[in-house]
């Protein structure tokens, strides 16, 4: 076999392979490259390089195909903030809908995270679109 200089670590062979040390790993294991342990290290020859695994790996992985979704058009997304918009929920309505307690809803009233309006009475009415808002959306039931 060839000298130990002459070997290559699995990050320095998947730096002149132009791809992942994982995948070398994987190149290795699957018997498509060959390579020797040494000290606990995979060691690989040069010559490895031109093996058609290798060549392939280093190609650009082609796009999966997309499951063939419907195209949400602007008019539909107005449409749907039309229909929340026009929602209004209690605090304890509000609060079964997400991950917040009633005091965390109007904590965060009084913060202006959420936007509501508040009655006669004291008692507030939250608008259903802070429902889509990205650091509410994450906390929809």
């Amino acid at each position: 076999m060839a000298k130990q200089d002459q070997f290559l670590t699995t990050g320095e062979f998947a730096s002149k392979a132009g791809i992942p040390t994982s995948s070398v790993t994987k190149l290795i294991r699957q018997g498509k490259i060959k390579a020797e342990k040494k000290s606990g290290k995979w060691m690989i020859l040069p010559d490895q390089l031109n093996e058609q695994a290798v060549l392939n790996s280093s190609k650009p992985a082609k796009k999966k195909a997309t499951l063939n979704k419907p195209a949400v058009t602007q008019k539909d997304k107005s449409a749907k903030a039309k229909t929340i918009a026009g929602k209004m929920y209690t605090v304890a309505e509000f609060a079964g809908l997400t991950y917040l307690t009633e005091f965390g809803v109007k904590e965060w009233l009084k913060q202006g995270r959420l936007s509501g309006q508040q009655a006669a009475g004291g008692e507030w009415k939250i608008d259903a679109a802070n429902l889509e808002l990205p650091g509410v959306k994450r906390l929809v039931r």
